[in-house]
């Protein structure tokens, strides 16, 4: 299943199921299409406190709280995201921002689709939350990624995808939604520094904060982080609070290959 959007074909996948993260963002009003994975990280934490307001709120309704986040340009791109995340292929959100301008944001990944209809679930905020940190890019780059999971039958993989994306990069997680947002990750890489212009966000400098600003939790691999320790990782821990909503990202041995160099 390919986003109906999609102007890049890798491979033969981009599939839905598969999750390589390369569906363009639409929206009518701006006529912008750009690939999915360039969400900046200075984009989302500095909305993060505007988007949790979300929580209490279908994605539909015009509420204050969506038009608060519809304001501006960087409020409308984390929320063009949190449709993608949320909603499934071929359904799309029209939301208006508080000039009345209204734009249309198509679903994509289907991790939290009743959302539409009603306030979230803990555990479906957790998803969006783990999809959002997930396809965030310190530099704005794109990057075609592999997003995983062992069970969530929105995030299945094909054998060609799993064959291609071979090397765990690490997981994210947390609630973006909740009254304190927390965004957590763990990396799968020994090495520490972003070198080129790939993806940094579950890498850390200080072993406190990764490189896009997201609590950094250690080794996914270390059992003290989480339960699971094999990609794709499941259970990890985020302060006292133990997530099942985890994202393992993958990449090409070539992607990492870029970040050694």
């Amino acid at each position: 299943m390919m986003n109906p959007h999609a102007i890049v074909v890798v491979v033969a996948t981009l599939l839905v199921g598969g999750c390589l993260d390369d569906e363009p963002e639409l929206s009518e009003t701006e006529g912008a299409i750009v690939g999915a994975n360039r969400l900046t990280a200075n984009r989302l934490t500095a909305n993060r406190l505007t988007a949790n307001k979300l929580a209490a709120n279908r994605l539909t309704a015009n509420s204050l709280e969506a038009q608060a986040l519809m304001a501006t340009v960087e409020g409308r791109d984390v929320m063009s995201f949190i449709v993608g995340c949320a909603m499934p292929t071929g359904q799309n959100l029209t939301l208006t921002d508080p000039n009345g301008v209204s734009y249309t944001y198509p679903g994509w990944l289907n991790l939290a689709p009743a959302w539409a209809t009603r306030v979230p679930t803990v555990s479906e905020r957790r998803w969006v939350t783990a999809c959002l940190l997930a396809r965030t890019n310190v530099n704005g780059v794109p990057v075609n990624i592999s997003m995983r999971h062992d069970t969530n039958l929105a995030l299945t993989t094909s054998s060609a995808e799993r064959a291609l994306y071979t090397v765990a990069e690490g997981a994210f997680y947390g609630d973006l939604f909740a009254a304190t947002p927390v965004m957590y990750a763990c990396s799968n890489r020994s090495w520490t520094q972003l070198v080129g212009e790939f993806r940094a966000c579950a890498l850390s400098a200080n072993g406190v904060t990764t490189d896009c600003g997201f609590t950094y939790t250690g080794s996914c691999s270390n059992t003290a982080t989480c339960t699971d320790k094999t990609a794709p990782f499941g259970g990890c821990k985020g302060a006292v609070t133990s997530y099942a909503e985890v994202l393992t990202i993958f990449l090409t041995p070539t992607q990492q290959q870029g970040q050694l160099e």
